[in-house]
Protein backbone atom coordinates (compact mmCIF):
# COMPACT_ATOMS: atom_id res chain seq x y z
CA UNK A 1 0.00 0.00 0.00
CA UNK A 2 2.49 2.37 1.01
CA UNK A 3 4.30 1.38 -2.38
CA UNK A 4 1.77 2.72 -4.49
CA UNK A 5 0.29 5.76 -2.63
CA UNK A 6 3.76 7.32 -3.77
CA UNK A 7 2.08 7.53 -7.44
CA UNK A 8 -0.66 9.65 -6.12
CA UNK A 9 1.47 12.72 -6.23
CA UNK A 10 2.55 12.45 -9.75
CA UNK A 11 0.61 15.04 -12.07
CA UNK A 12 -2.25 14.06 -14.70
CA UNK A 13 -2.66 17.00 -17.02
CA UNK A 14 -5.56 15.36 -18.62
CA UNK A 15 -8.73 14.41 -16.78
CA UNK A 16 -9.74 10.94 -16.40
CA UNK A 17 -12.39 10.99 -19.13
CA UNK A 18 -9.16 10.40 -21.37
CA UNK A 19 -8.59 6.19 -21.86
CA UNK A 20 -5.20 6.36 -22.03
CA UNK A 21 -4.51 2.83 -24.06
CA UNK A 22 -1.75 0.74 -22.45
CA UNK A 23 1.96 1.52 -23.53
CA UNK A 24 4.39 -0.38 -25.25
CA UNK A 25 7.56 0.68 -26.47
CA UNK A 26 6.47 0.59 -29.94
CA UNK A 27 3.22 2.21 -29.16
CA UNK A 28 2.44 5.01 -31.74
CA UNK A 29 4.72 2.74 -34.92
CA UNK A 30 2.68 1.05 -37.07
CA UNK A 31 2.37 -3.08 -36.35
CA UNK A 32 3.47 -3.68 -39.87
CA UNK A 33 6.73 -1.70 -39.65
CA UNK A 34 7.92 -4.21 -36.60
CA UNK A 35 9.02 -7.43 -37.93
CA UNK A 36 11.05 -9.66 -35.64
CA UNK A 37 14.17 -8.56 -37.54
CA UNK A 38 13.28 -5.02 -37.14
CA UNK A 39 13.04 -5.13 -33.70
CA UNK A 40 16.58 -6.63 -33.23
CA UNK A 41 17.96 -4.00 -34.71
CA UNK A 42 15.95 -1.35 -32.41
CA UNK A 43 17.08 -3.57 -29.30
CA UNK A 44 20.68 -3.07 -30.42
CA UNK A 45 19.82 0.53 -29.40
CA UNK A 46 18.37 0.66 -26.47
CA UNK A 47 21.86 1.09 -24.67
CA UNK A 48 21.66 4.81 -26.65
CA UNK A 49 18.70 5.66 -23.99
CA UNK A 50 21.14 6.22 -20.95
CA UNK A 51 22.29 9.60 -20.06
CA UNK A 52 25.69 10.06 -21.97
CA UNK A 53 24.61 8.62 -25.91
CA UNK A 54 27.48 7.22 -27.66
CA UNK A 55 26.66 9.15 -30.76
CA UNK A 56 26.73 12.15 -29.43
CA UNK A 57 30.40 14.29 -28.66
CA UNK A 58 28.85 16.81 -26.20
CA UNK A 59 26.95 14.76 -24.03
CA UNK A 60 29.27 12.48 -22.42
CA UNK A 61 31.03 12.31 -18.61
CA UNK A 62 32.81 16.11 -19.12
CA UNK A 63 30.10 17.87 -20.01
CA UNK A 64 28.70 18.87 -16.59
CA UNK A 65 32.66 21.58 -16.66
CA UNK A 66 32.25 22.13 -19.83
CA UNK A 67 28.81 24.01 -19.53
CA UNK A 68 30.86 26.49 -17.33
CA UNK A 69 31.34 27.94 -20.53
CA UNK A 70 28.00 28.30 -21.37
CA UNK A 71 27.19 29.51 -17.74
CA UNK A 72 29.60 32.67 -18.58
CA UNK A 73 27.54 33.83 -21.72
CA UNK A 74 24.56 33.31 -19.71
CA UNK A 75 25.96 36.77 -17.50
CA UNK A 76 25.68 38.40 -21.18
CA UNK A 77 21.95 39.77 -22.00
CA UNK A 78 21.22 39.81 -25.58
CA UNK A 79 20.92 43.30 -27.32
CA UNK A 80 17.38 44.82 -27.67
CA UNK A 81 16.97 45.47 -31.27
CA UNK A 82 13.87 46.69 -33.56
CA UNK A 83 12.90 45.47 -37.20
CA UNK A 84 13.61 48.77 -37.81
CA UNK A 85 16.96 49.03 -36.40
CA UNK A 86 17.71 45.82 -37.87
CA UNK A 87 16.44 46.53 -41.45
CA UNK A 88 17.60 50.18 -41.46
CA UNK A 89 21.26 48.98 -42.59
CA UNK A 90 19.71 48.06 -46.15
CA UNK A 91 18.89 51.74 -47.09
CA UNK A 92 21.92 52.14 -48.22
CA UNK A 93 24.14 49.49 -47.84
CA UNK A 94 28.10 49.89 -46.88
CA UNK A 95 31.00 47.83 -46.41
CA UNK A 96 31.23 48.87 -42.86
CA UNK A 97 27.35 48.39 -42.61
CA UNK A 98 27.91 45.22 -43.95
CA UNK A 99 31.05 44.00 -41.24
CA UNK A 100 29.22 45.61 -38.24
CA UNK A 101 25.61 43.49 -39.10
CA UNK A 102 28.10 40.42 -39.11
CA UNK A 103 29.87 41.02 -35.75
CA UNK A 104 26.39 41.83 -34.59
CA UNK A 105 25.21 38.35 -35.87
CA UNK A 106 28.66 36.50 -34.70
CA UNK A 107 28.16 37.66 -30.99
CA UNK A 108 23.88 37.70 -30.75
CA UNK A 109 23.79 34.12 -31.65
CA UNK A 110 25.64 32.74 -28.91
CA UNK A 111 23.82 34.51 -26.50
CA UNK A 112 20.66 33.57 -27.63
CA UNK A 113 21.52 29.77 -28.05
CA UNK A 114 22.92 29.78 -24.53
CA UNK A 115 19.28 31.07 -23.03
CA UNK A 116 17.64 27.86 -24.70
CA UNK A 117 20.67 25.69 -24.12
CA UNK A 118 20.08 26.06 -20.23
CA UNK A 119 16.01 26.23 -20.88
CA UNK A 120 16.77 22.77 -22.09
CA UNK A 121 19.02 22.13 -19.13
CA UNK A 122 16.81 22.86 -16.58
CA UNK A 123 14.17 20.37 -17.73
CA UNK A 124 13.23 17.27 -15.75
CA UNK A 125 15.58 14.48 -16.65
CA UNK A 126 13.34 12.39 -17.89
CA UNK A 127 12.03 15.03 -20.40
CA UNK A 128 15.05 16.47 -21.91
CA UNK A 129 16.40 12.97 -22.52
CA UNK A 130 13.70 12.29 -24.15
CA UNK A 131 15.18 11.46 -28.15
CA UNK A 132 13.81 14.58 -29.97
CA UNK A 133 14.44 17.11 -27.66
CA UNK A 134 18.04 15.29 -27.21
CA UNK A 135 18.38 15.86 -30.63
CA UNK A 136 17.57 20.12 -30.10
CA UNK A 137 20.12 20.17 -27.28
CA UNK A 138 22.96 18.16 -29.58
CA UNK A 139 22.19 20.63 -32.48
CA UNK A 140 21.93 23.91 -30.09
CA UNK A 141 25.12 23.29 -28.27
CA UNK A 142 26.98 22.67 -31.14
CA UNK A 143 26.22 25.28 -32.84
CA UNK A 144 26.88 27.57 -29.67
CA UNK A 145 30.47 25.91 -29.34
CA UNK A 146 31.08 26.71 -32.96
CA UNK A 147 29.90 30.49 -33.35
CA UNK A 148 31.67 31.58 -29.83
CA UNK A 149 35.14 30.91 -31.66
CA UNK A 150 34.32 32.80 -34.23
CA UNK A 151 36.65 36.15 -34.19
CA UNK A 152 35.93 39.58 -34.97
CA UNK A 153 35.08 40.17 -38.45
CA UNK A 154 36.80 42.65 -40.40
CA UNK A 155 36.39 42.54 -43.94
CA UNK A 156 33.70 41.57 -47.35
CA UNK A 157 36.09 38.47 -47.76
CA UNK A 158 35.70 37.27 -43.61
CA UNK A 159 32.25 38.38 -43.92
CA UNK A 160 31.61 35.86 -47.28
CA UNK A 161 33.09 33.36 -45.04
CA UNK A 162 30.77 33.53 -42.21
CA UNK A 163 27.87 33.85 -44.77
CA UNK A 164 28.42 30.58 -45.97
CA UNK A 165 28.35 29.54 -42.31
CA UNK A 166 25.51 30.60 -41.59
CA UNK A 167 23.33 29.39 -44.69
CA UNK A 168 24.79 26.07 -43.13
CA UNK A 169 23.36 26.69 -40.13
CA UNK A 170 19.84 27.19 -41.50
CA UNK A 171 20.22 23.92 -43.95
CA UNK A 172 21.15 22.33 -40.04
CA UNK A 173 19.10 23.32 -38.07
CA UNK A 174 15.71 22.67 -40.44
CA UNK A 175 14.90 19.30 -38.37
CA UNK A 176 14.60 21.14 -35.06
CA UNK A 177 10.95 22.76 -35.64
CA UNK A 178 10.18 18.68 -36.25
CA UNK A 179 11.92 17.35 -33.34
CA UNK A 180 10.31 19.75 -30.72
CA UNK A 181 7.15 19.08 -31.92
CA UNK A 182 7.74 15.30 -31.25
CA UNK A 183 9.65 15.43 -28.40
CA UNK A 184 6.10 17.82 -27.11
CA UNK A 185 3.51 14.80 -28.41
CA UNK A 186 5.98 12.19 -26.77
CA UNK A 187 6.32 14.20 -23.34
CA UNK A 188 2.00 14.24 -23.84
CA UNK A 189 2.42 10.65 -23.97
CA UNK A 190 4.18 10.22 -20.87
CA UNK A 191 3.01 12.68 -19.03
CA UNK A 192 5.92 14.12 -17.45
CA UNK A 193 5.40 17.88 -17.51
CA UNK A 194 2.06 19.91 -16.93
CA UNK A 195 0.47 20.82 -19.95
CA UNK A 196 1.02 24.90 -19.05
CA UNK A 197 4.37 24.31 -18.41
CA UNK A 198 4.92 22.39 -21.98
CA UNK A 199 3.33 25.04 -23.71
CA UNK A 200 5.73 27.88 -22.18
CA UNK A 201 8.10 25.86 -22.68
CA UNK A 202 7.70 25.16 -26.63
CA UNK A 203 6.36 28.97 -26.86
CA UNK A 204 9.67 30.00 -25.69
CA UNK A 205 11.88 27.84 -27.96
CA UNK A 206 9.66 28.92 -31.16
CA UNK A 207 10.04 32.34 -30.61
CA UNK A 208 13.44 32.06 -29.97
CA UNK A 209 13.69 30.05 -33.06
CA UNK A 210 11.92 32.86 -35.05
CA UNK A 211 14.51 35.46 -33.93
CA UNK A 212 17.44 33.95 -34.82
CA UNK A 213 16.51 32.70 -38.09
CA UNK A 214 14.98 36.21 -38.66
CA UNK A 215 18.40 37.80 -37.64
CA UNK A 216 20.54 35.59 -39.63
CA UNK A 217 18.37 35.42 -42.62
CA UNK A 218 18.42 39.27 -42.68
CA UNK A 219 21.53 39.56 -42.59
CA UNK A 220 21.99 36.47 -45.63
CA UNK A 221 19.86 39.46 -47.36
CA UNK A 222 21.98 42.36 -46.69
CA UNK A 223 25.13 40.80 -47.91
CA UNK A 224 23.96 39.53 -51.01
CA UNK A 225 22.29 42.92 -51.90
CA UNK A 226 25.77 44.53 -51.41
CA UNK A 227 27.18 41.55 -53.23
CA UNK A 228 25.27 42.87 -56.34
CA UNK A 229 24.27 46.15 -56.09
CA UNK A 230 26.37 47.61 -53.28
CA UNK A 231 25.57 51.83 -51.94
CA UNK A 232 22.25 51.54 -54.08
CA UNK A 233 19.56 53.59 -52.44
CA UNK A 234 16.41 51.53 -50.90
CA UNK A 235 12.78 53.23 -50.89
CA UNK A 236 11.96 54.52 -47.11
CA UNK A 237 9.54 51.72 -46.15
CA UNK A 238 12.27 49.38 -46.80
CA UNK A 239 12.27 46.05 -44.20
CA UNK A 240 14.98 43.76 -46.36
CA UNK A 241 14.16 41.37 -49.19
CA UNK A 242 12.64 38.98 -46.36
CA UNK A 243 9.69 41.15 -46.38
CA UNK A 244 7.45 41.01 -48.98
CA UNK A 245 4.77 42.90 -50.13
CA UNK A 246 1.70 40.69 -49.50
CA UNK A 247 -2.02 41.49 -51.64
CA UNK A 248 -4.22 39.30 -48.78
CA UNK A 249 -6.57 38.36 -51.62
CA UNK A 250 -4.33 36.79 -53.98
CA UNK A 251 -1.92 34.60 -50.85
CA UNK A 252 -5.42 33.59 -49.60
CA UNK A 253 -6.51 32.37 -52.89
CA UNK A 254 -2.85 30.38 -53.23
CA UNK A 255 -3.36 28.92 -50.04
CA UNK A 256 -6.84 27.84 -50.55
CA UNK A 257 -5.79 25.90 -53.81
CA UNK A 258 -2.65 24.37 -51.84
CA UNK A 259 -5.43 23.33 -49.43
CA UNK A 260 -7.85 21.79 -52.11
CA UNK A 261 -5.26 20.04 -54.06
CA UNK A 262 -3.81 18.13 -50.78
CA UNK A 263 -7.95 17.16 -49.63
CA UNK A 264 -9.02 15.92 -53.13
CA UNK A 265 -7.36 12.69 -52.79
CA UNK A 266 -9.06 11.75 -49.35
CA UNK A 267 -12.63 13.54 -51.01
CA UNK A 268 -12.67 12.07 -54.02
CA UNK A 269 -16.46 12.26 -54.20
CA UNK A 270 -16.83 16.03 -53.65
CA UNK A 271 -16.99 17.40 -57.17
CA UNK A 272 -16.74 21.03 -55.67
CA UNK A 273 -14.78 21.72 -52.86
CA UNK A 274 -15.94 25.14 -50.78
CA UNK A 275 -14.98 28.51 -52.31
CA UNK A 276 -13.72 31.46 -50.70
CA UNK A 277 -15.90 34.53 -51.01
CA UNK A 278 -14.17 37.68 -49.74
CA UNK A 279 -15.67 40.97 -48.42
CA UNK A 280 -14.59 44.55 -46.92
CA UNK A 281 -11.40 45.82 -48.48
CA UNK A 282 -10.36 43.26 -51.40
CA UNK A 283 -6.89 45.39 -51.99
CA UNK A 284 -5.48 45.61 -48.56
CA UNK A 285 -1.68 44.99 -48.97
CA UNK A 286 0.98 44.37 -46.45
CA UNK A 287 4.29 43.51 -45.97
CA UNK A 288 5.32 40.35 -44.26
CA UNK A 289 6.97 37.07 -44.44
CA UNK A 290 5.52 35.20 -46.84
CA UNK A 291 6.09 30.99 -45.74
CA UNK A 292 5.13 32.39 -41.97
CA UNK A 293 2.15 34.17 -43.94
CA UNK A 294 1.28 30.72 -46.01
CA UNK A 295 1.65 28.25 -43.29
CA UNK A 296 -1.15 30.60 -40.84
CA UNK A 297 -3.64 31.10 -43.53
CA UNK A 298 -3.28 27.38 -44.62
CA UNK A 299 -3.72 25.55 -41.38
CA UNK A 300 -6.91 27.98 -41.17
CA UNK A 301 -8.18 27.70 -44.38
CA UNK A 302 -7.69 23.63 -44.14
CA UNK A 303 -9.46 23.14 -41.05
CA UNK A 304 -12.61 25.55 -42.03
CA UNK A 305 -12.54 23.20 -45.62
CA UNK A 306 -12.54 20.27 -43.59
CA UNK A 307 -15.21 20.84 -40.91
CA UNK A 308 -17.22 22.48 -44.21
CA UNK A 309 -16.96 19.40 -45.93
CA UNK A 310 -17.74 16.75 -43.07
CA UNK A 311 -20.45 18.58 -42.06
CA UNK A 312 -22.58 19.01 -45.52
CA UNK A 313 -21.23 16.32 -47.80
CA UNK A 314 -22.86 13.02 -47.40
CA UNK A 315 -20.90 9.76 -47.58
CA UNK A 316 -20.92 8.37 -51.05
CA UNK A 317 -23.26 11.02 -52.16
CA UNK A 318 -21.78 13.60 -54.92
CA UNK A 319 -22.38 17.05 -53.60
CA UNK A 320 -22.88 19.91 -56.45
CA UNK A 321 -22.28 22.71 -53.62
CA UNK A 322 -21.16 23.41 -50.15
CA UNK A 323 -21.19 26.08 -48.11
CA UNK A 324 -18.64 29.10 -48.99
CA UNK A 325 -15.97 30.17 -46.68
CA UNK A 326 -16.12 33.63 -46.36
CA UNK A 327 -12.97 36.05 -45.50
CA UNK A 328 -13.65 39.50 -44.09
CA UNK A 329 -11.02 41.83 -44.27
CA UNK A 330 -10.36 44.90 -42.32
CA UNK A 331 -7.34 47.31 -43.29
CA UNK A 332 -6.73 49.51 -40.68
CA UNK A 333 -3.76 52.07 -40.45
CA UNK A 334 -1.65 50.05 -38.44
CA UNK A 335 -2.82 46.31 -38.57
CA UNK A 336 -4.68 44.05 -40.76
CA UNK A 337 -7.77 42.05 -39.72
CA UNK A 338 -8.81 38.84 -41.37
CA UNK A 339 -12.16 36.71 -39.96
CA UNK A 340 -12.67 33.59 -41.79
CA UNK A 341 -15.94 32.45 -41.33
CA UNK A 342 -17.32 28.86 -41.85
CA UNK A 343 -20.37 26.79 -41.68
CA UNK A 344 -18.40 23.90 -40.68
CA UNK A 345 -20.24 22.73 -37.46
CA UNK A 346 -18.56 24.83 -34.96
CA UNK A 347 -16.50 23.02 -32.20
CA UNK A 348 -17.46 22.22 -28.77
CA UNK A 349 -15.85 24.38 -25.76
CA UNK A 350 -13.81 21.55 -24.44
CA UNK A 351 -12.45 20.80 -27.37
CA UNK A 352 -11.88 24.77 -28.46
CA UNK A 353 -9.50 24.81 -25.01
CA UNK A 354 -7.58 22.10 -25.84
CA UNK A 355 -6.58 22.93 -29.82
CA UNK A 356 -4.62 25.93 -28.89
CA UNK A 357 -2.39 23.86 -26.75
CA UNK A 358 1.30 21.48 -27.67
CA UNK A 359 0.16 19.00 -25.04
CA UNK A 360 -2.68 16.31 -26.48
CA UNK A 361 -3.93 13.52 -24.82
CA UNK A 362 -1.51 9.97 -25.01
CA UNK A 363 -4.31 8.92 -27.57
CA UNK A 364 -4.09 11.66 -30.03
CA UNK A 365 -0.27 11.89 -29.65
CA UNK A 366 0.58 8.74 -30.45
CA UNK A 367 -1.65 9.11 -33.73
CA UNK A 368 -0.02 12.18 -34.46
CA UNK A 369 3.10 10.61 -33.73
CA UNK A 370 2.54 7.83 -36.36
CA UNK A 371 1.61 10.42 -38.69
CA UNK A 372 4.93 12.25 -38.52
CA UNK A 373 6.62 8.61 -39.42
CA UNK A 374 4.84 9.26 -42.71
CA UNK A 375 5.84 12.53 -43.78
CA UNK A 376 8.02 12.59 -46.74
CA UNK A 377 10.67 14.73 -46.53
CA UNK A 378 10.98 15.76 -42.74
CA UNK A 379 15.10 15.11 -41.92
CA UNK A 380 13.55 13.41 -38.77
CA UNK A 381 16.87 11.19 -38.09
CA UNK A 382 19.10 13.87 -38.97
CA UNK A 383 21.87 15.14 -36.21
CA UNK A 384 24.51 18.01 -35.96
CA UNK A 385 27.80 16.03 -34.97
CA UNK A 386 30.96 17.72 -35.15
CA UNK A 387 32.43 14.30 -35.85
CA UNK A 388 30.73 13.74 -38.84
CA UNK A 389 30.33 17.21 -39.94
CA UNK A 390 31.16 17.71 -43.88
CA UNK A 391 33.99 17.76 -44.81
CA UNK A 392 33.44 21.53 -46.53
CA UNK A 393 32.00 22.61 -42.81
CA UNK A 394 34.82 21.81 -41.36
CA UNK A 395 37.02 23.80 -43.35
CA UNK A 396 34.66 26.59 -43.64
CA UNK A 397 34.33 26.86 -39.48
CA UNK A 398 38.46 26.24 -39.33
CA UNK A 399 38.69 29.12 -41.63
CA UNK A 400 36.50 31.75 -39.54
CA UNK A 401 38.60 30.41 -36.22
CA UNK A 402 41.96 30.06 -37.49
CA UNK A 403 44.43 33.54 -36.50
CA UNK A 404 45.03 33.68 -40.28
CA UNK A 405 41.56 34.27 -41.24
CA UNK A 406 41.87 38.18 -42.39
CA UNK A 407 44.38 36.52 -44.52
CA UNK A 408 43.38 33.76 -46.27
CA UNK A 409 41.62 32.94 -49.33
CA UNK A 410 40.20 34.90 -51.86
CA UNK A 411 36.65 36.10 -51.49
CA UNK A 412 34.07 34.14 -53.14
CA UNK A 413 32.25 34.83 -56.45
CA UNK A 414 29.16 36.57 -56.53
CA UNK A 415 27.05 33.96 -57.97
CA UNK A 416 28.40 31.69 -54.92
CA UNK A 417 27.44 34.67 -52.53
CA UNK A 418 23.42 34.86 -54.69
CA UNK A 419 22.85 31.62 -52.94
CA UNK A 420 23.30 32.36 -49.56
CA UNK A 421 19.37 33.90 -49.11
CA UNK A 422 17.81 32.06 -51.36
CA UNK A 423 16.51 29.20 -52.38
CA UNK A 424 16.64 27.66 -48.44
CA UNK A 425 14.26 24.70 -47.68
CA UNK A 426 11.36 25.05 -45.45
CA UNK A 427 10.28 23.28 -42.71
CA UNK A 428 6.85 25.11 -42.98
CA UNK A 429 6.64 24.13 -46.60
CA UNK A 430 7.27 20.39 -46.12
CA UNK A 431 4.13 20.51 -43.35
CA UNK A 432 1.80 22.00 -45.40
CA UNK A 433 2.16 19.80 -48.58
CA UNK A 434 1.94 16.68 -46.43
CA UNK A 435 -1.20 14.42 -47.17
CA UNK A 436 -3.93 15.99 -45.89
CA UNK A 437 -4.74 12.25 -43.98
CA UNK A 438 -1.30 13.29 -41.80
CA UNK A 439 -2.72 15.28 -38.88
CA UNK A 440 -0.62 16.54 -36.56
CA UNK A 441 -2.63 18.31 -34.14
CA UNK A 442 -0.03 21.24 -33.59
CA UNK A 443 -1.24 23.69 -36.55
CA UNK A 444 -2.85 26.10 -34.83
CA UNK A 445 -0.66 26.09 -31.97
CA UNK A 446 2.28 26.54 -34.24
CA UNK A 447 0.04 29.17 -35.84
CA UNK A 448 -0.89 31.21 -32.63
CA UNK A 449 3.20 31.37 -31.89
CA UNK A 450 3.99 33.00 -35.54
CA UNK A 451 1.37 35.63 -35.35
CA UNK A 452 2.10 36.64 -31.54
CA UNK A 453 5.59 37.15 -32.68
CA UNK A 454 4.58 39.74 -35.24
CA UNK A 455 2.93 41.69 -32.91
CA UNK A 456 -0.33 39.54 -34.12
CA UNK A 457 -3.41 37.58 -32.61
CA UNK A 458 -5.47 34.36 -33.19
CA UNK A 459 -8.53 33.25 -31.83
CA UNK A 460 -11.80 31.51 -32.66
CA UNK A 461 -15.05 31.71 -31.75
CA UNK A 462 -17.19 28.60 -32.56
CA UNK A 463 -21.34 27.98 -32.59
CA UNK A 464 -21.73 24.49 -31.66
CA UNK A 465 -24.07 22.85 -34.58
CA UNK A 466 -23.14 25.69 -37.38
CA UNK A 467 -19.36 27.16 -37.72
CA UNK A 468 -16.62 29.04 -36.78
CA UNK A 469 -15.33 32.41 -36.79
CA UNK A 470 -11.48 32.10 -36.48
CA UNK A 471 -9.75 36.08 -36.14
CA UNK A 472 -6.51 36.57 -37.48
CA UNK A 473 -4.85 40.00 -36.49
CA UNK A 474 -1.84 40.94 -38.39
CA UNK A 475 0.63 43.87 -37.36
CA UNK A 476 1.78 45.98 -40.41
CA UNK A 477 5.68 46.31 -39.58
CA UNK A 478 5.98 49.11 -41.19
CA UNK A 479 4.33 50.73 -38.24
CA UNK A 480 5.53 48.58 -35.79
CA UNK A 481 9.31 48.19 -36.83
CA UNK A 482 10.38 49.99 -33.34
CA UNK A 483 8.95 47.84 -31.35
CA UNK A 484 11.49 45.54 -29.95
CA UNK A 485 10.10 41.89 -31.23
CA UNK A 486 13.74 40.61 -31.90
CA UNK A 487 14.51 40.33 -28.53
CA UNK A 488 12.25 37.54 -28.15
CA UNK A 489 15.94 35.64 -27.48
Amino acid sequence: MAHNSCWRHIPKRFNSQYTSPPISPFSYIHVDALSDNRKEVIAKHLKELGPFPTYSNILNSQHFYQNTVLLDYLKKKPHPISLRQLAGYGNVLTKQKIVSSANFVRIELPIRLAMRIRDLQTLPFGVVNNYHLAQVYESYYHSFDAFRKIPQIHTIEENERFCKTLSTLLDDHLFNLSHLMMGALEVSIAETLPQRELDTFMSSMLRSRISRRVIVEEHLSLSENYQKNPYAKKPPHYLGEIFQNCRAVDHFNQVSEMAKESMSQSFPEIKQMPNLEFEGNLNCSFQFMVPHLHYILYEIIRNSFEATIETHAKKGQVQQSLPPVKVTIVDSKKEVLFRISDQGGGINREKLKLIWSFGKSPELARKSLANFHKISGLPLNSRINPATMPSSEKQNVGHMTSSSSSSSSSSLSSSSAASWGTHKHSTLQRLMDREYEHKLGMGLPLSSVYADYWNGNLQMNSIEGYGCDTALTLSKLGYHTNVVQLDRA
